[in-house]
């Protein structure tokens, strides 16, 4: 019975990541935020604030 600890695994010391690939990542994080926050707008906040727009009545 093989009984390693996998986590002594996690103790040991990271590998730094090549710069391109990291602002790649980075500039795909960055897409996926803004692709997001898009569909937030217009699924969420668009449709209240025309509702809001439309259905103000004046007040007297």
């Amino acid at each position: 019975m093989n009984t390693k600890n996998p986590f002594k695994k996690l103790e040991t010391r990271l590998e730094e990541v090549p710069i391109g690939l990291k602002e790649k990542v980075m500039a795909d994080v960055s897409k996926a935020k803004l692709i997001l926050e898009l569909s937030d707008l217009f699924t969420e906040a668009f449709p209240v604030s025309l509702n809001d727009l439309f259905n103000n009545k004046p007040k007297h």
